[in-house]
């Protein structure tokens, strides 16, 4: 078969232009024009963060622009023309940041891809890490280079310029054979039962930066490797960050430090701020990671250690304003030494230490459950001593023998609550109202031999010998030194059978309180957390009752799992108006409620404006000291001001038409998409300030919101099942007066 063209002049002409015009849009892409740096486009701008030492290169979009468009970075060497997609993200907030999928982030570190969404005529940013590809010796001399793109793939923009940076004051800790202890690493892989570290440098580049990561491979399961320390001799203050392979932590302190952090990076070449602190005299010490089955596998990509001016340290520092709010922490003993190999009284000063950090006024630590064996050197209930189980992790349901042993080696309560004084925190002892685990190695000696005191998993606070036992106990933590106590209603409030049964017990409670502060010379106050109006059983409390009574001292309100997080809080205030009781409505510090910082913020900054005293934070360790994100312990540490808190939006909304715009949706616990019926899809918007937001599931209006917080349904339990199992479609589309973004998601109900 064969073809033949016939050419007219028209036809000619209009090929000759095609291809000149194609040629001249290749050599747009691919020439370097060989400007110096003052003369660069003057639609960009670069300007460097003091902090990451990353680059911000702000760039126009033309006006003409799509509503979705995609940006390409590349960088070369200087005048080389060997282009190479750039280590890239858009400008969005550390909120965010947590949203992102793993899908995008690869798109924009390994391609340098990012999509903008309704940016025609505007300023867009990118943030580029040059580290280690563009840098030399620290050393940042390239030519860079932005397209932009429709999303059919059209040349919509070409910017290109040049970028001189200097961060060879920047430290970076990659070579991991350089540690003191030489002997504890090695560059063989080794075999059997060698006790080494290994400094191995030939994994793929894709994981580690230079194919190079110390591995602690798991040696046995109740023994770790040796402690490595990396010598340095640095002066003054630096921020410290910390990147490691993905799926792998790493437990880092400084020579100095009372108490170590586990460490890693969320998503691949993901750098973690770790602190800012001044290095006089610091070395670095790693540790193999500890996990509820035993001791595991740990690696270290690198460190990263930023010089700061005495200025800019104050500058971090003055974020955090004077405390003018009430600031009660969560914290159980159990929860933490899950993970943990608690063995000796020392090191129930770590979690104290982060809390004082995190300048909370009283931990309250959780030693137990009415009912159940109790996590404190108790002599008059049965301890926890040997094996135990724990929350699903992954769908499987863990065991462990981490809380037993450190009841076996140290005294929970005693040891915390000298710790706290020593730092200037108060204590209190911490008992869910009730829950047995019947059949579990949870339950009690008392629960198993007085069945017909139980109804289902709770004791039944309306049988006297029960209300006598539960009041043995709490006498008891005071004797060891609890400086208040606290009772929560909210989680186990199956015990209660009508308001006034609890009135009653708060009544005997007062008695007893009343004997330890005649004896101190001091009040010993109570904290209850309750059900808040709507909440399961809420109306089995009475708090308006023990407010006039002044049973309580502490009114703590609360929500349930991912159900009613924004409950109102109007009644309680009022209630509390003119007393001495101190209203402290909780915030879930767990997965499915609101993320940290802006979410969780948002509702402190809402309490706040009301009026309330103050905030209970709700498993506060999960947050402050359990799984070891520094960031949300610089989160709760902002909360103890309300100055705080206030530039803290003040600032996010100055920022806000700097940022990408973009509709997150906050993970559910198990970290993807798929919801469980008790938690909620929440929505966060970026980048533009709604009028009205609406979100439709699949096809149909299910909501409209005039402000946030923007949820899927509701709050209420009546809204479980909402997202059903399977395989949904969501559309939210956010409105202002001028523009309207949307974005559609895949989600999924758990089955």
């Amino acid at each position: 078969m064969s073809f033949s063209f016939q050419f007219t002049k028209p036809k000619v002409y209009s090929l000759l232009k095609h291809f000149f015009t194609l040629l001249l849009l290749f050599l747009l892409c691919t020439l370097s024009l060989p400007v110096a740096y003052g003369d660069n486009d003057k639609s960009i701008s670069v300007k460097k963060d003091f902090i990451t030492r990353y680059i911000h290169i702000t760039y126009d979009v033309p006006s003409n622009a799509p509503n979705e468009i995609y940006v390409y970075c590349l960088w070369s060497p200087k005048g080389k023309n060997e282009w190479k997609p750039a280590k890239v993200m858009p400008y969005i907030s550390d909120t965010s940041l947590k949203f992102v999928r793993d899908e995008e982030w690869k798109e924009w570190i390994f391609n340098g891809f990012i999509k903008e969404f309704s940016a025609g005529g505007l300023k867009r940013t990118v943030v580029f890490n040059p580290y280690p590809e563009a840098q030399s010796n620290g050393k940042i001399d390239i030519d860079f280079r932005i397209e932009i793109r429709s999303a059919d793939g059209n040349l919509l923009s070409i910017k290109e310029m040049q970028i001189q940076e200097d961060n060879s004051d920047v430290i970076y800790i990659e070579d991991w054979s350089n540690v003191l202890q030489k002997e504890y690493v090695t560059q063989q892989k080794t075999e059997g039962d060698a006790r080494q570290w290994i400094f191995q440098t030939d994994l793929e580049f894709v994981s580690t930066t230079y194919g190079n990561a110390l591995i602690g491979r798991k040696w046995r399961d109740d023994l770790p490797l040796p402690q490595l320390s990396y010598p340095l001799n640095l002066h003054g203050w630096y921020a410290i960050f910390v990147c490691t392979p993905k799926d792998y932590s790493i437990r880092l302190r400084l020579s100095g430090d009372e108490r170590a952090d586990v460490l890693y990076s969320p998503k691949p070449f993901q750098e973690v701020l770790w602190r800012w602190y001044p290095m006089d005299r610091q070395h670095l010490v790693l540790q193999q990671v500890h996990y509820y089955q035993g001791y595991v596998e740990s690696r270290i990509d690198y460190i990263k250690l930023v010089p700061l001016s005495e200025e800019q340290a104050k500058e971090l520092e003055s974020q955090y304003y004077t405390p003018d709010k009430i600031v009660i922490a969560y914290f159980e003993p159990y929860s933490w030494a899950f993970f943990e190999d608690v063995q000796s009284n020392l090191q129930h000063r770590e979690p104290m230490v982060a809390h004082k950090f995190a300048r909370v006024n009283t931990v309250d630590i959780q030693v137990g459950r009415f009912g159940m064996k109790a996590v404190y050197e108790s002599r008059i209930t049965d301890q926890l001593l040997y094996n135990t189980i724990g929350d699903p992790i992954g769908g499987v349901i863990p065991h462990t023998s981490n809380v037993g042993k450190m009841q076996q080696y140290t005294n929970t309560l005693q040891t915390e609550s000298l710790y706290a004084h020593e730092l200037g925190l108060s204590v209190h002892a911490n008992f869910g109202a009730t829950n047995c685990y019947p059949g579990t190695p949870l339950q009690s000696d008392f629960s198993k031999q007085h069945p017909e005191w139980m109804e289902g998993s709770f004791l039944k606070y309306n049988v006297p010998e029960v209300q006598d036992y539960i009041l043995s106990l709490f006498k008891e933590t005071l004797e060891i030194g609890a400086d208040g106590l606290s009772i929560d209603f909210c989680r186990y409030p199956g015990g209660i059978d009508k308001p006034e049964t609890c009135n009653q017990f708060l009544r005997k409670l007062k008695t007893l309180r009343n004997e330890f502060a005649l004896k101190r010379g001091k009040e010993v106050p109570l904290l209850v957390r309750f059900p808040a109006e709507g909440v399961s059983q809420w109306d089995k409390f009475d708090y308006l009752t023990w407010i006039k009574e002044e049973l309580v001292d502490y009114l703590c309100p609360s929500n349930i799992q991912g159900r009613h997080i924004h409950f109102e809080v109007g009644k309680y205030i009022e209630a509390v108006r003119g007393t001495k009781c101190k209203l402290l409505p909780v915030i879930d510090g767990l997965s499915w409620g609101p993320e940290m910082p802006g979410p969780f913020l948002w509702r402190v900054q809402q309490l706040y404006n009301q009026g309330v005293d103050g905030i209970y934070i709700y498993q506060a360790d999960a947050r402050v000291c359990i799984n070891n994100r520094p960031q949300d312990r610089r989160c709760v540490r902002l909360i103890s001001s309300s100055e705080a808190v206030r530039k803290w939006w003040q600032n996010y909304e100055q920022q806000t038409p700097q940022f990408s715009k973009r509709i997150w949706l906050q993970p559910s616990e198990d970290g993807d998409l798929e919801y469980h019926p008790w938690e909620r899809c929440r929505i966060w918007i970026e980048g533009i300030i709604p009028d009205e937001v609406q979100i439709h599931l699949d096809g149909k209006l299910v909501n409209t919101y005039k402000q946030p917080p923007y949820i899927v349904g509701s709050e209420d339990s009546s809204y479980d099942n909402l997202i059903l199992s399977g395989e949904h479609n969501l559309l939210i589309i956010a409105k202002t007066s001028t523009e309207t973004l949307s974005q559609s998601f895949t989600i999924f109900g758990t089955k």
